[in-house]
């Protein structure tokens, strides 16, 4: 958007699954809440793609985005599991609107939990079952079929 635009701009985000609406929307706050826009893209940029978190985007999520869906979730304790609950954050002149579900926002809550069972080793294990898994080796190769050997190092192994 040019700098000059002065408009409102409304996005719609929609999706299934929770999983892709939650990292969207932790991304989003991210970006709402992180001053500097260097440390911002960075956390979001390992929010994404890392199996390990940073020290000082874990301290972002727990510390600046934990609390504003902890405070969600204490005022809708008492509604219907059934019921669709909308929350805006307002950040000077930006804002976020979340709807979600009663237990969505439940769950959303525990993706700021890191399990105290999970080591660093078992995160990767974790990745690499998944991206690596042998029924995803047709899709994988037909992507890389077209990619320069340097990238196609990088995809393999990041």
């Amino acid at each position: 958007i040019p700098g000059g635009y002065s408009q409102p701009v409304d996005v719609t985000i929609n999706d299934r699954d929770l999983d892709i609406v939650a990292r969207n929307a932790i991304m989003l706050l991210i970006a709402l809440v992180v001053d500097d826009f260097d440390e911002a893209v960075d956390c979001i940029i390992h929010v994404w793609y890392s199996v390990i978190i940073r020290k000082s985007d874990l301290d972002i999520l727990q510390q600046r985005i934990r609390p504003l869906i902890e405070s969600v979730c204490e005022k809708i304790k008492s509604k219907a599991s059934s019921s669709q609950l909308a929350k805006t954050w307002t950040f000077g002149h930006l804002s976020l609107r979340l709807v979600l579900g009663k237990s969505s926002w439940d769950r959303l809550l525990f993706f700021m939990v890191i399990p105290e069972a999970l080591t660093a080793e078992r995160a990767y294990q974790i990745r690499a079952t998944v991206t690596l898994s042998e029924c995803r080796k047709d899709y994988r190769d037909r992507h890389l079929l077209l990619q320069p050997p340097s990238r196609r190092i990088a995809k393999h192994r990041f």
